[in-house]
This record gives structure tokens, sequence and C-alpha cells, in this order.
């Protein structure tokens, strides 16, 4: 099943409100003189800052009271990309995620900042979780074969902003994707199925030589290969990343 790196639900909204949820204002058909559109099959992309919100709604009679409310909590994210790495961080979780680019694989590191360490999966072990996303999709935050399958608007301008609508229904889920075309960002991703719904909105986008925060350092964290958890079996730290991952590590 074709899924974002984020996923996402709510009841459509029109263009013109979907640009004021994003802080881009009224709509209009004027393009800014320095607009360039990106489009999906694109490899090269902006570099840039940009902090999200998402919000889930699931079926309670699935899950305990407890883990109903954790998981429909909405989380405050921040995203970095440029053309050799891409950043996540989830600052009331004091937690982030971190990809690189090294040739034709991808390293992926899990940073936990409040324990100062770092759990390291190579290509190898990504690859063996069956979870190896693209470069591509890491990049756009959504898989391009999603919207390939969804029917897509013509450009449409915000306060000289390209704009693009996808909308359709993919194995069940319906989605509604805007795209902002200049920055390869979406503004606005939502799905909804039979079990679940999920909304995820863009609040700000900066050029990323211009974001007004950056990453938490984490240079001088322990790393930890995750090939090696079984030797930490006994170690706190270990016990508790392995308890969220849902997993016990094996050789």
């Amino acid at each position: 099943m074709n899924k974002p790196v984020f996923k996402t639900v709510f009841p459509a909204i029109s263009l013109i409100a979907i640009a004021v949820i994003a802080g881009c204002g009224t709509a209009s058909t004027y393009p800014t003189a320095n607009a360039t559109i990106i489009e999906p099959t694109s490899a090269t992309l902006p570099a840039v800052a940009a902090e999200f919100l998402t919000t889930r709604e699931s079926d309670e009679d699935e899950h305990s009271h407890d883990e109903h409310e954790a998981q429909t909590r909405p989380v405050h994210w921040r995203f970095w990309r440029n053309s050799k790495q891409i950043d996540i961080e989830r600052p009331q979780l004091d937690v982030g995620e971190s990809w690189q680019q090294d040739g034709r694989a991808i390293i992926h590191r899990k940073l936990y900042h409040a324990d100062q360490r770092a759990i390291e999966f190579q290509q190898d072990d990504l690859k063996m979780l069956q979870a190896a996303p693209s470069w591509h999709k890491l990049s756009w935050l959504l898989d391009q074969s999603l919207l390939q399958q969804l029917s897509a608007s013509d450009i449409e301008w915000s306060e000289g902003f390209p704009i693009r609508d996808y909308q359709g229904t993919v194995n069940g889920t319906a989605w509604h994707i805007v795209m902002r075309m200049d920055m390869a960002l979406p503004i606005l991703v939502e799905s909804r199925s039979a079990q679940a719904s999920e909304r995820t909105e863009l609040l700000n986008a900066y050029a990323l030589s211009a974001a007004p925060w950056q990453p938490t350092p984490s240079d001088a964290y322990e790393v930890i290969d995750y090939a090696d958890l079984g030797d930490k079996e006994y170690d706190p730290f270990v016990i508790k990343v392995q308890a969220q991952m849902g997993h016990a590590h094996h050789h």
C-alpha cells in the first residue's frame, strides 16, 4: 500500500482556506517573478526548512483509552532538507531522525536527545526491516506513485506561490493533498480510511539558509549500530528503545 512519510486526513477545504492555513494569505492568479514550478518527478529540490502539525483520529474500540489519547495527540515536527541530508525533529518528544545519502545507500539514525544517544541503521538493516524508503520519497515527504494515482488539478496561485491539488481514493483510503510546487513541500495532506483519519498541515516554510532553527547537534552522541543492539540487551536505554520500536532484536 502506498504511504507517505507521514499520513493524514480531514474534510476537504478550498484552496483559499488552505492558503490561509499555510500562512500564504489570499488566493491570487499572479505568479511571483522568481517562482519555479517543481514537478514531482524532479530529483533536484531546493534546500528548505519547514514545520508541520499532524493530528490523527482512530477507532477507540481498537485501543485502550490511554493509547487512544496518545495516538490522537497533535504532533508538532520540523523538517530540514538538502541534497545529501534530511532531518526531522519532534521538539515536544525530544527525539529526531536523520537520513544521509551515501552514494546509492541511505544511512538512517534515530536520535534520542535526552539520552544523547543514537541508533544507526545501515542500508541492509533497513531492507531487513522492510523500512528502506527511496530518497525521493523522503525528500518529498510523499510517494510519487501515490500522487500518480490521484487526480491532479491545474496549477493555481496564492500570493504568488504555485499550488496543485491532488484528490482520489487508493486501496480504500481517501486522499486530499495540496502541494506548494515552488518548494516541493506539502501544504496539506489528508487521508481517511474506515479505521482512522489523519491530517498534516504546513505551518511555516523557509529557505534552509533563512531557517530560524536548526537540528539539535548530535555529533557528540554515542552511536549504537542496530546490528549491535543484541549485545546491549540489558542496557536500560536499549530496552526502552526496543519497546518503542515494538520488537526485540535478534542476531
